[in-house]
Protein backbone atom coordinates (compact mmCIF):
# COMPACT_ATOMS: atom_id res chain seq x y z
CA UNK A 1 0.00 0.00 0.00
CA UNK A 2 1.52 3.15 -0.68
CA UNK A 3 2.32 5.48 2.24
CA UNK A 4 -0.30 8.96 2.17
CA UNK A 5 2.10 12.07 1.55
CA UNK A 6 2.82 14.51 4.38
CA UNK A 7 1.49 17.65 3.00
CA UNK A 8 -1.67 15.58 2.22
CA UNK A 9 -1.65 13.98 5.93
CA UNK A 10 -1.78 18.21 7.14
CA UNK A 11 -4.07 18.70 4.11
CA UNK A 12 -1.35 21.96 3.40
CA UNK A 13 -0.33 22.53 -0.35
CA UNK A 14 3.24 21.73 -0.81
CA UNK A 15 3.76 25.65 -1.16
CA UNK A 16 2.46 25.62 2.11
CA UNK A 17 4.66 28.54 4.74
CA UNK A 18 5.51 27.63 8.10
CA UNK A 19 2.76 29.15 9.76
CA UNK A 20 0.43 27.38 7.44
CA UNK A 21 1.92 23.82 8.09
CA UNK A 22 1.76 24.83 11.67
CA UNK A 23 -1.84 25.82 12.03
CA UNK A 24 -3.29 22.69 10.24
CA UNK A 25 -0.93 20.40 12.34
CA UNK A 26 -2.20 22.78 16.08
CA UNK A 27 -5.42 21.88 14.94
CA UNK A 28 -5.42 18.64 13.43
CA UNK A 29 -3.00 17.68 16.69
CA UNK A 30 -6.30 18.94 19.26
CA UNK A 31 -8.74 17.04 17.48
CA UNK A 32 -6.72 13.44 17.44
CA UNK A 33 -4.91 13.80 20.23
CA UNK A 34 -5.22 10.97 22.53
CA UNK A 35 -6.68 12.71 25.84
CA UNK A 36 -9.90 13.42 23.84
CA UNK A 37 -9.89 9.77 21.93
CA UNK A 38 -9.43 7.61 24.98
CA UNK A 39 -9.00 4.01 23.57
CA UNK A 40 -9.67 5.13 19.99
CA UNK A 41 -6.69 3.14 18.14
CA UNK A 42 -7.36 4.65 15.21
CA UNK A 43 -7.37 8.65 16.77
CA UNK A 44 -4.09 7.39 18.37
CA UNK A 45 -2.47 6.01 14.83
CA UNK A 46 -4.00 9.41 13.25
CA UNK A 47 -2.13 11.62 15.81
CA UNK A 48 0.81 9.36 15.13
CA UNK A 49 0.99 10.01 11.46
CA UNK A 50 0.58 13.85 12.10
CA UNK A 51 3.19 14.24 14.78
CA UNK A 52 5.86 12.17 12.09
CA UNK A 53 4.53 14.73 8.90
CA UNK A 54 4.83 17.73 11.17
CA UNK A 55 8.43 16.37 12.75
CA UNK A 56 9.44 16.57 8.92
CA UNK A 57 8.03 19.17 7.16
CA UNK A 58 8.83 21.75 10.24
CA UNK A 59 12.17 21.58 10.08
CA UNK A 60 13.55 22.96 6.93
CA UNK A 61 16.17 20.61 6.50
CA UNK A 62 14.54 18.00 6.68
CA UNK A 63 11.56 19.41 4.37
CA UNK A 64 13.74 20.22 1.46
CA UNK A 65 15.63 16.00 1.81
CA UNK A 66 11.52 15.21 1.67
CA UNK A 67 10.74 17.21 -1.21
CA UNK A 68 13.76 15.89 -3.06
CA UNK A 69 13.29 12.11 -2.29
CA UNK A 70 10.40 11.52 -0.34
CA UNK A 71 9.94 9.19 2.79
CA UNK A 72 13.09 7.88 1.05
CA UNK A 73 15.19 10.43 2.95
CA UNK A 74 14.84 8.92 6.16
CA UNK A 75 15.15 5.26 5.58
CA UNK A 76 19.08 4.83 6.57
CA UNK A 77 20.07 1.34 7.76
CA UNK A 78 22.12 0.76 10.58
CA UNK A 79 20.69 3.75 12.48
CA UNK A 80 22.54 6.59 10.85
CA UNK A 81 19.06 8.99 9.89
CA UNK A 82 15.70 9.34 10.21
CA UNK A 83 13.37 12.67 10.84
CA UNK A 84 14.38 12.45 14.53
CA UNK A 85 18.11 11.39 14.43
CA UNK A 86 17.90 7.81 14.73
CA UNK A 87 17.82 4.85 12.51
CA UNK A 88 15.18 2.26 11.04
CA UNK A 89 12.51 2.57 8.07
CA UNK A 90 9.96 3.76 11.28
CA UNK A 91 10.83 7.20 12.46
CA UNK A 92 8.81 6.90 15.33
CA UNK A 93 9.85 3.48 16.73
CA UNK A 94 10.07 3.59 20.28
CA UNK A 95 8.03 6.78 21.11
CA UNK A 96 5.23 5.68 23.69
CA UNK A 97 2.27 7.24 22.80
CA UNK A 98 0.28 5.35 25.36
CA UNK A 99 1.92 7.77 27.59
CA UNK A 100 -0.20 10.64 26.23
CA UNK A 101 -2.96 10.56 28.52
CA UNK A 102 -3.63 12.48 32.18
CA UNK A 103 -1.05 11.25 34.68
CA UNK A 104 -2.84 9.26 38.24
CA UNK A 105 -1.37 9.16 41.65
CA UNK A 106 -0.65 11.60 44.11
CA UNK A 107 -0.43 15.20 42.73
CA UNK A 108 -2.31 13.67 39.53
CA UNK A 109 -3.82 16.22 36.63
CA UNK A 110 -0.84 17.27 34.75
CA UNK A 111 -0.53 15.70 31.21
CA UNK A 112 2.58 13.56 31.07
CA UNK A 113 4.06 12.73 27.38
CA UNK A 114 7.25 10.23 27.52
CA UNK A 115 9.61 10.39 24.90
CA UNK A 116 11.28 7.23 25.38
CA UNK A 117 14.08 6.85 22.06
CA UNK A 118 17.61 8.38 22.56
CA UNK A 119 18.77 10.89 19.84
CA UNK A 120 18.94 13.87 18.38
CA UNK A 121 16.82 16.96 18.98
CA UNK A 122 13.67 17.69 16.70
CA UNK A 123 11.53 15.26 18.61
CA UNK A 124 7.78 15.76 20.51
CA UNK A 125 9.69 17.72 23.20
CA UNK A 126 10.65 20.01 20.97
CA UNK A 127 7.52 19.97 18.83
CA UNK A 128 4.50 20.37 21.60
CA UNK A 129 7.38 23.16 23.00
CA UNK A 130 7.50 24.90 20.49
CA UNK A 131 3.37 24.87 19.15
CA UNK A 132 2.19 24.95 22.53
CA UNK A 133 4.53 26.73 25.07
CA UNK A 134 5.93 25.83 27.96
CA UNK A 135 9.14 24.01 28.99
CA UNK A 136 8.88 20.99 26.82
CA UNK A 137 5.83 18.72 25.60
CA UNK A 138 3.92 18.81 29.54
CA UNK A 139 3.36 22.31 28.38
CA UNK A 140 0.76 20.98 25.96
CA UNK A 141 -2.87 21.81 26.87
CA UNK A 142 -5.57 21.42 24.97
CA UNK A 143 -7.50 24.49 25.77
CA UNK A 144 -10.41 27.68 24.77
CA UNK A 145 -8.59 29.09 21.10
CA UNK A 146 -10.12 31.58 19.22
CA UNK A 147 -11.85 30.71 15.59
CA UNK A 148 -10.02 31.73 12.53
CA UNK A 149 -11.49 34.52 10.39
CA UNK A 150 -13.62 34.45 7.55
CA UNK A 151 -13.31 36.46 4.15
CA UNK A 152 -16.59 37.75 2.24
CA UNK A 153 -17.42 39.62 -0.61
CA UNK A 154 -21.31 41.77 -0.38
CA UNK A 155 -23.16 43.61 -3.17
CA UNK A 156 -25.37 46.12 -1.65
CA UNK A 157 -28.16 48.93 -2.58
CA UNK A 158 -27.01 52.96 -2.64
CA UNK A 159 -29.43 53.54 -0.26
CA UNK A 160 -28.40 50.57 2.13
CA UNK A 161 -25.32 51.47 1.87
CA UNK A 162 -26.07 55.36 2.78
CA UNK A 163 -28.46 54.58 5.33
CA UNK A 164 -27.38 50.94 6.59
CA UNK A 165 -28.82 47.59 6.67
CA UNK A 166 -29.48 44.01 8.30
CA UNK A 167 -28.98 41.18 5.97
CA UNK A 168 -28.70 37.54 5.80
CA UNK A 169 -25.67 36.05 4.51
CA UNK A 170 -24.51 32.52 3.93
CA UNK A 171 -21.18 31.77 5.04
CA UNK A 172 -19.35 28.12 5.15
CA UNK A 173 -18.75 28.16 8.87
CA UNK A 174 -17.64 25.44 11.20
CA UNK A 175 -17.37 23.29 8.37
CA UNK A 176 -20.59 23.92 6.81
CA UNK A 177 -22.74 26.56 5.23
CA UNK A 178 -23.95 28.69 7.74
CA UNK A 179 -26.95 31.92 7.42
CA UNK A 180 -25.51 34.57 9.60
CA UNK A 181 -27.05 37.83 9.98
CA UNK A 182 -24.72 41.19 9.61
CA UNK A 183 -25.38 44.98 9.88
CA UNK A 184 -24.03 46.96 7.43
CA UNK A 185 -23.42 50.24 8.93
CA UNK A 186 -24.99 53.51 7.48
CA UNK A 187 -22.15 55.57 5.04
CA UNK A 188 -20.08 52.38 3.90
CA UNK A 189 -18.66 52.85 0.66
CA UNK A 190 -18.12 51.03 -2.21
CA UNK A 191 -14.94 49.03 -1.96
CA UNK A 192 -14.80 49.20 1.56
CA UNK A 193 -14.35 46.67 4.21
CA UNK A 194 -15.92 46.35 7.31
CA UNK A 195 -14.74 43.97 10.26
CA UNK A 196 -18.04 42.86 12.22
CA UNK A 197 -16.72 40.90 15.55
CA UNK A 198 -17.95 37.26 16.56
CA UNK A 199 -19.02 36.59 13.05
CA UNK A 200 -16.48 34.03 12.21
CA UNK A 201 -15.51 30.37 12.43
CA UNK A 202 -16.83 29.52 15.95
CA UNK A 203 -13.69 28.80 18.54
CA UNK A 204 -12.11 26.12 19.94
CA UNK A 205 -12.52 24.08 23.46
CA UNK A 206 -15.06 27.62 24.12
CA UNK A 207 -12.44 29.76 22.41
CA UNK A 208 -14.26 33.28 21.07
CA UNK A 209 -15.50 33.16 17.45
CA UNK A 210 -13.14 34.76 14.93
CA UNK A 211 -14.33 37.65 12.87
CA UNK A 212 -15.72 38.42 9.38
CA UNK A 213 -14.28 40.56 7.42
CA UNK A 214 -16.39 41.76 4.43
CA UNK A 215 -15.54 43.99 1.19
CA UNK A 216 -18.64 46.11 0.59
CA UNK A 217 -19.70 46.62 -3.26
CA UNK A 218 -22.01 49.38 -3.79
CA UNK A 219 -24.49 49.47 -6.50
CA UNK A 220 -24.81 53.03 -8.57
CA UNK A 221 -27.73 54.74 -8.59
CA UNK A 222 -29.55 55.88 -11.54
CA UNK A 223 -30.16 59.25 -10.34
CA UNK A 224 -28.14 59.64 -7.40
CA UNK A 225 -23.60 60.14 -7.21
CA UNK A 226 -22.09 60.09 -3.85
CA UNK A 227 -19.23 62.65 -3.54
CA UNK A 228 -17.43 62.34 0.30
CA UNK A 229 -20.81 62.62 2.41
CA UNK A 230 -22.29 64.53 0.19
CA UNK A 231 -25.03 63.66 -2.29
CA UNK A 232 -25.87 65.42 -5.77
CA UNK A 233 -28.55 65.42 -8.70
CA UNK A 234 -29.12 66.58 -11.49
CA UNK A 235 -33.08 68.12 -11.14
CA UNK A 236 -34.82 69.03 -14.61
CA UNK A 237 -36.72 72.14 -14.61
CA UNK A 238 -39.37 74.01 -16.94
CA UNK A 239 -38.27 77.12 -18.51
CA UNK A 240 -41.25 78.73 -16.73
CA UNK A 241 -40.37 77.26 -13.31
CA UNK A 242 -36.85 79.31 -14.25
CA UNK A 243 -38.21 82.10 -15.18
CA UNK A 244 -40.88 82.94 -12.68
CA UNK A 245 -39.57 80.74 -9.98
CA UNK A 246 -41.35 77.97 -8.16
CA UNK A 247 -41.81 75.63 -5.28
CA UNK A 248 -40.85 71.95 -6.36
CA UNK A 249 -40.45 68.51 -5.13
CA UNK A 250 -36.29 67.50 -4.84
CA UNK A 251 -35.80 63.69 -3.94
CA UNK A 252 -33.26 62.70 -1.67
CA UNK A 253 -32.41 59.42 -0.02
CA UNK A 254 -33.99 60.31 3.05
CA UNK A 255 -37.15 61.15 0.85
CA UNK A 256 -38.67 64.23 -0.72
CA UNK A 257 -37.94 67.93 0.04
CA UNK A 258 -40.14 70.64 -0.88
CA UNK A 259 -37.40 73.21 -2.35
CA UNK A 260 -38.04 76.75 -3.47
CA UNK A 261 -36.07 77.64 -7.15
CA UNK A 262 -35.54 81.87 -7.25
CA UNK A 263 -37.20 83.67 -10.33
CA UNK A 264 -34.51 83.90 -12.98
CA UNK A 265 -32.71 80.61 -12.15
CA UNK A 266 -29.95 79.49 -14.50
CA UNK A 267 -29.60 76.22 -15.74
CA UNK A 268 -26.56 74.56 -14.15
CA UNK A 269 -27.44 76.69 -10.48
CA UNK A 270 -26.79 74.46 -8.02
CA UNK A 271 -28.79 74.57 -4.51
CA UNK A 272 -27.59 72.60 -0.81
CA UNK A 273 -29.92 71.19 1.18
CA UNK A 274 -28.67 70.74 4.26
CA UNK A 275 -28.00 67.25 6.52
CA UNK A 276 -29.76 65.27 3.60
CA UNK A 277 -26.38 63.76 2.41
CA UNK A 278 -24.60 60.50 3.75
CA UNK A 279 -24.32 60.92 7.71
CA UNK A 280 -24.51 64.88 8.17
CA UNK A 281 -23.11 65.19 4.66
CA UNK A 282 -25.55 67.98 2.28
CA UNK A 283 -27.72 67.03 -0.59
CA UNK A 284 -27.01 69.60 -3.79
CA UNK A 285 -29.25 69.52 -6.61
CA UNK A 286 -28.38 71.22 -9.86
CA UNK A 287 -31.11 72.92 -12.30
CA UNK A 288 -31.13 71.78 -15.52
CA UNK A 289 -33.41 74.17 -17.37
CA UNK A 290 -35.74 71.62 -20.05
CA UNK A 291 -36.50 73.41 -22.89
CA UNK A 292 -39.99 71.81 -24.14
CA UNK A 293 -39.17 70.11 -28.30
CA UNK A 294 -42.20 71.84 -29.93
CA UNK A 295 -43.42 75.58 -28.96
CA UNK A 296 -44.93 78.50 -30.66
CA UNK A 297 -42.80 80.65 -32.44
CA UNK A 298 -44.62 83.61 -30.71
CA UNK A 299 -43.74 82.14 -27.27
CA UNK A 300 -39.83 81.77 -28.04
CA UNK A 301 -39.90 85.50 -30.22
CA UNK A 302 -41.66 87.12 -26.71
CA UNK A 303 -38.51 84.93 -24.56
CA UNK A 304 -35.67 85.99 -26.79
CA UNK A 305 -37.31 89.88 -26.18
CA UNK A 306 -36.75 90.05 -23.22
CA UNK A 307 -33.24 89.26 -22.98
CA UNK A 308 -31.31 92.62 -22.32
CA UNK A 309 -28.10 91.38 -23.50
CA UNK A 310 -26.53 88.97 -25.39
CA UNK A 311 -25.77 86.05 -22.86
CA UNK A 312 -22.46 85.65 -24.55
CA UNK A 313 -21.15 88.53 -25.03
CA UNK A 314 -18.81 88.04 -21.97
CA UNK A 315 -16.84 84.97 -23.47
CA UNK A 316 -13.74 86.03 -25.40
CA UNK A 317 -12.94 84.82 -28.88
CA UNK A 318 -10.03 83.06 -29.62
CA UNK A 319 -7.83 83.57 -31.80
Amino acid sequence: MAEKDYYDILGVKKTATDDEIKKAYRSLAKKFHPDKNKGNKDAEAKFKELSEAYAVLSDKEKRQQYDRLGREAFRFPGGAGGPFGGGGANPFEGFDFSQFTRAGGPGGGARSYTRTRRGGGGGFTDIFSDLFGGGGAAGFEPGPERGGDVEAEVTIDFRDAVLGTTMELSLARGGAPDTVKVKIPEGVRDGQRIRLRGKGQPGIDGGPPGDLNLLVHVRPHPFFERRGDDIHIELPITVGEAIRGAEVEVPTIHGPVRARIPAATQSGQTFRISGKGVKKGNHYYRVIVHVPKEAPADAADKIEAAYDTNPRANLKTAL
